[in-house]
């Protein structure tokens, strides 16, 4: 029989590198790249195009115009109808809010005026329909955002979605 070496015993630690610089060594090392990681995301471009909140913005301004010219046509929809655009005037405060302090280049298309106001509605049965649909997919686009987007919008757009979601059943 031959005898064979194993590799565990070329590498027994060398008397000349004492544990503690080597693990010092690494730990400086380890330190640095993450920093360079760090200055690295610092230095990205920022977003180019529409931030992912002027959408949910544009609904929830929507809704708004829609349910105020539903009031002033049907009078007898004020107390239905108020607070539901109360609601969707918190939330597009908030979006916008959100889109200013996280791209603040942004600011003049959040800051524009918005549309015109919404046509009167045919019938106030026409109105509410309209209202429901709306907000169904205000619930389900706020609802999908919050899966993909930020953890720190997930809150806002899951608060969006809730309410619209409540809005629709009271609406039916």
């Amino acid at each position: 029989m031959v005898a064979v070496e194993s590799p565990a015993a070329d590498a027994a630690p060398t008397p000349g590198t004492p544990r503690r610089t080597v693990l010092r060594g690494a730990g400086t090392v380890a330190l640095l790249a993450g920093l360079a990681g760090l200055a690295g995301v610092g230095c990205a471009r920022a977003p180019e195009g529409p931030d992912e909140l002027e959408a949910p913005l544009a609904a929830a301004r929507a809704d708004v115009a829609t349910a105020a010219a539903a009031v002033a046509a049907f009078s007898d929809l004020a107390d239905r109808l108020t607070p539901l655009a109360d609601a969707r005037r918190a939330h597009a405060e908030a979006l916008a809010a959100e889109i200013r302090r996280a791209r603040p280049e942004r600011a003049p298309a959040v800051d524009a005026a918005p549309a015109a106001p919404a046509a009167p509605p045919a019938s106030a049965a026409a109105a509410v329909t309209a209202l429901r649909g709306s907000l169904a997919a205000a619930r389900d686009g706020a609802g999908a955002l919050a899966l993909t987007t930020e953890p720190h919008r997930c809150g806002l757009l899951i608060s969006v979605a809730a309410a619209c979601a409540g809005y629709v059943t009271v609406l039916a």
